[in-house]
């Protein structure tokens, strides 16, 4: 597929974005070099993208309501709102196909180092360099607003469990006991750590 074929793909569908915004990727040879998936499985997850973003590139608002329909009992908003962050790499207030490839590319094929460096960027949601109690609180919240009421958790779920859940967390990742988390303290911790390598190592398992 050439970008030509992209190019055509875009003009059957009608955007929902201002033609500035509207964008064709890059070619798939250009994909291939700059991810690690094949050509078959770029064309998949192109076509797929396209079904759900006809214009070729995704608004925040856009994403929330992609996201509302794979959890309808839950709130994402929040959730939505800091992986946009993340995928909006070039912070234009949109990201597209070629944000999201590079992204999946990184969670399902990346080295562990490279999924860690993304997992930690997920949850530096100031882009300080750096992880708090604060931080990782905020993100299980939103977590747990995503999945919403049904999501199987054997104790009720109130602000003292999700803030005693991050504290016991922190703990264990603050071992210099100064406050904040770096990135060097968070890799120390998770590579040894084996069930959390072995989770994060199920993402290269991952069916596209």
């Amino acid at each position: 597929m050439s970008m030509e074929s992209f190019e055509q793909s875009d003009n059957e569908l009608t955007s929902t974005l201002p033609v500035q915004i509207r964008k064709v990727p890059k070619s798939l040879e250009e994909i291939v070099r700059i991810t690690k998936f094949n050509k078959s499985e770029i064309r998949l997850l192109y076509k797929g993208f396209k079904q759900e973003c006809p214009s070729g590139a995704v608004t925040e608002r856009e994403f929330q309501a992609i996201y509302s329909h794979f959890f309808p009992h839950g709130n994402c908003q929040y959730y939505t709102t800091y992986l946009f962050r993340v995928l909006d790499r070039r912070k234009r207030m949109y990201f597209t196909f070629e944000d999201y490839i590079q992204t999946l590319s990184i969670l399902v094929r990346g080295s562990i180092k490279e999924k860690l460096q993304w997992i930690f960027r997920f949850y530096d949601i100031s882009d300080a360099g750096k992880l708090t109690k604060q931080t990782i609180e905020t993100i299980l919240h939103s977590i747990y607003n995503l999945l919403g009421p049904n999501n199987c958790l054997h104790q009720p779920l109130t602000d003292a469990t999700i803030e005693k859940h991050s504290a016991l967390i922190f703990e264990k990742l603050d071992f210099h006991h100064v406050g904040s988390i770096n990135f060097d303290d968070f890799e120390n911790y998770c590579l040894h750590d084996e069930q959390l390598l072995n989770t994060i190592k199920l993402l290269s398992t991952t069916t596209i």
